[in-house]
């Protein structure tokens, strides 16, 4: 139930949607991003529910479920897309006029991509 059932159509679809949020700089770096891997899915938010997610354009898009603890063979920026969904953290600093202002702190990992080798 955790394997990622796809036919070969599908997964040479799902290797052949546009990469989003991360700027190619080149040919290389496209073909490495293109790569298959195994990877385990794990949900540090709410660890043992499904994550679903559709991803892609409006024309070329597939969507993806993935069961905690699951084990997939995606292509890498697709694993990359996930891990960086995060719930932002902020703090408040005084601005020295006497007022608070939010700040960025960093990211809190939703979900984690552990590639399996």
């Amino acid at each position: 139930m955790s394997e990622l059932k796809h036919t070969k159509a599908n997964a040479k679809d799902i290797q052949n949607l546009p990469i989003i949020g991360f700027p190619v700089k080149g040919e290389k770096e496209e073909k490495y991003l293109r790569e298959i891997g195994e990877y385990e899915f794990l949900n540090s938010e709410t660890p043992g529910l499904i994550h679903e997610f559709t991803y892609g354009t409006k024309d070329n898009k597939h969507t993806f479920k993935f069961f905690h603890g699951g084990k997939y063979k995606i292509p890498r920026f697709i694993a990359m897309h996930v891990e960086s969904k995060g719930t932002p953290m902020y703090k408040w600093v005084p601005d020295g006029l006497g007022s608070l202002k939010k700040q960025l702190i960093g990211n809190n990992p939703r979900f984690r991509m552990r590639q399996i080798f």
